[in-house]
């Protein structure tokens, strides 16, 4: 469960060259609260390609670089999705609405593999397994589902310059409306709700449509 909106976003938080320097006699900024600098750890992570030293020369199918490029971080944002859902369900007894939409990132998993199947590229390993991130409560992992699917949402809305091909941009399309529609609704409630809506499978209104 990237790069770009990260990337731009820390830049702008970054001095100017050549801008005033700081001096010895200058206040320190008190530390931000370990919740915040744990959100900007996720976020920083999400953006992060794990499966992307994908050798292009050794590749011999009709796919461009580019959309082999574009297969691996639909991909590993699925998988780095379905490694943090993993961990809060292990660490909070498999709540609700992370239970269920883990198992909905573990189908959209299958259907990007169908696509590399399809066009002779290599399915890599889940990189993200054991080194995701954890929260402290289940409001903060919420909240950061809901950043997650944001990201996953405005990837996908990048991926579609990256091909023509029908059979992509329609599982694209379809794991971005998962996203928007269903995932993202879900953990906006969650975080209404005070973190949760309980145990097991349902996750109210809007749940799991398939997605």
């Amino acid at each position: 469960m990237l790069k770009t909106l990260f990337l731009a976003a820390v830049a702008a938080t970054l001095p100017a060259c050549g801008g005033t320097p700081v001096s010895e006699n200058s206040a320190v900024n008190e530390p931000a609260p370990v919740v915040q600098e744990q959100v900007k750890e996720t976020r920083a992570a999400e953006n992060e390609c794990r499966i992307c030293d994908f050798d292009h020369e050794a590749y011999k199918g009709p796919l461009s670089k580019e959309e082999v490029d574009g297969l691996l971080l639909a991909l590993n944002d699925e998988y780095l999705a379905w490694a943090t859902y993993d961990r809060v369900n292990k660490d909070f007894n498999d709540p609700r609405p992370f239970v269920n939409i883990q198992q909905a990132e573990g189908r959209h998993i299958e259907r990007l593999k169908t696509l590399f199947a399809a066009y002779g590229v290599q399915v890599p390993e889940n990189r993200w397994i054991g080194s995701e991130p954890q929260f402290k409560s289940l409001q903060e992992a919420c909240k950061a589902g809901v950043d997650g699917e944001i990201a996953n949402r405005d990837l996908y809305t990048r991926l579609f310059e990256t091909t023509k091909r029908e059979d992509i941009t329609l599982v694209y399309k379809a794991l971005q409306s998962a996203s928007e529609d269903n995932h993202l609704p879900a953990f906006q409630r969650c975080i209404e709700s005070g973190g949760g809506n309980g145990r097991g499978r349902g996750y109210g209104r809007g749940a799991n449509r398939g997605s």
